[in-house]
């Protein structure tokens, strides 16, 4: 039995166990039922040093108030950021799920499930979000986003890229959610495990580990079985295969690359934090420095993402049914398009072979379902 199949076999089952119970955490559900806008009042929502400003030496200057506000945007931006990926993770669930019903309609069905969790996710993340700018006076309505950001989030996009590409799309998209799971974990598992933050809102984050730890298990094993669940619709032309490694490569660079990411995030505080009620009173010239100097250094996110990531991308290296080629060229742009971004362990090469890591395919253990 091939790897692939191995892979696609724990997928199957996977899929068996997840169907069986999917009513799945309910967020929404949860967040209605608890008492958590006063944790707005006065309790941090991040660790402190992933707050805008905090690495910088403009941090000092700031009354408690606005080290708060700047607390909460950190916490407002990054869920912004991770549900605008989430609604790409419904569109793209959805068109992959109906590509795949005819040969594996239990596995579309896993991907219906996952959009139904994620759907759950945006909603209760985005009413924290309307509540933090209710508490801090500001308005999001032009929220800087990615460019083009509307069409590649729609179903007639990614169904183009199905019908052109395939599999070939199917294992990239996987592969690239992948290493975007394990960023958006390391951000989260600190939350989580905030003691100086909000209970009801830390376990919030808990919870939402909990399903991301399921949809980064789908992730790694699509991205290692993508080639056995669908017949590899590489063609065999020069002109298909550039086409590809074009697709790949646009792929890594909008999703990854620091001048686009860092950029969005950079343009979202410029916007929306001087409209923040208390920090609408510091000096524009200060506070438009102290963004800059937040993101021109290694932010505490940053730090946090360095410490979690390596390891795990490595894993999702080495199992992904990518060419040897196609995980150089990944490893080497991902690379050279981070700044401050460690992305693998030191020293380590796609092909050098992999670190045993102590968790299953729902993600660690202690959160395995």
């Amino acid at each position: 039995m091939s790897f692939a199949h191995e892979e696609l076999e724990r997928l199957r089952a996977f899929a068996k166990r997840r169907l069986s119970n999917p009513h799945g955490q309910q967020l929404a559900v949860y967040l209605g039922g608890i008492d958590w806008r006063r944790a707005l009042d006065d309790r941090p929502l991040v660790p402190w040093d992933m707050s805008l400003g905090f690495h910088t030496p403009y941090w000092g200057s700031f009354t408690d108030e606005q080290r708060l506000a700047l607390n909460h945007w950190t916490y407002a931006m990054m869920y912004f950021r991770i549900g605008d990926g989430e609604r790409f993770v419904v569109c793209s669930n959805q068109v992959v799920a109906d590509l795949i019903e005819p040969l594996e309609p239990e596995l579309a069905n896993l991907l219906r499930l996952e959009t139904h969790e994620e759907l759950d996710h945006i909603e209760a993340f985005g009413a924290i979000f309307q509540a933090v700018q209710a508490r801090h006076g500001f308005v999001a309505a032009s929220m800087p986003v990615k460019p083009l950001r509307p069409l590649f989030v729609s179903k007639p996009f990614v169904r183009f890229l199905t019908r052109v590409f395939g599999a070939d799309f199917v294992v990239t998209y996987y592969f690239g959610r992948g290493l975007v799971n394990h960023m958006g974990k390391a951000f989260e598992t600190r939350v989580a495990s905030f003691d100086e933050g909000s209970a009801p809102l830390t376990k919030l984050s808990m919870l939402h580990t909990v399903d991301e730890n399921r949809h980064m298990a789908v992730s790694r094993m699509m991205a290692a079985c993508g080639y056995e669940l669908l017949h590899r619709r590489r063609a065999q032309s020069a002109l298909y295969e550039a086409a590809n490694h074009a697709m790949q490569r646009a792929v890594v660079r909008y999703t990854f690359s620091d001048r686009v990411t860092t950029s969005q995030e950079r343009r979202m505080s410029h916007a929306m934090v001087p409209r923040m009620t208390s920090l609408s009173t510091v000096d524009p010239a200060t506070l438009a420095a102290c963004i800059d100097a937040h993101f021109d250094g290694v932010t505490g996110i940053e730090h946090a993402k360095n410490e979690f990531m390596p390891k795990f991308n490595q894993r999702l290296f080495e199992r992904a049914c990518l060419t040897g080629d196609e995980k150089r060229m990944w490893f080497e742009l991902l690379n050279s398009l981070q700044r401050n971004l460690r992305f693998f362990p030191d020293g380590w090469r796609p092909g050098d072979g992999v670190v045993a890591t102590p968790f299953d395919d729902e993600g660690p253990s202690a959160l395995a379902s």
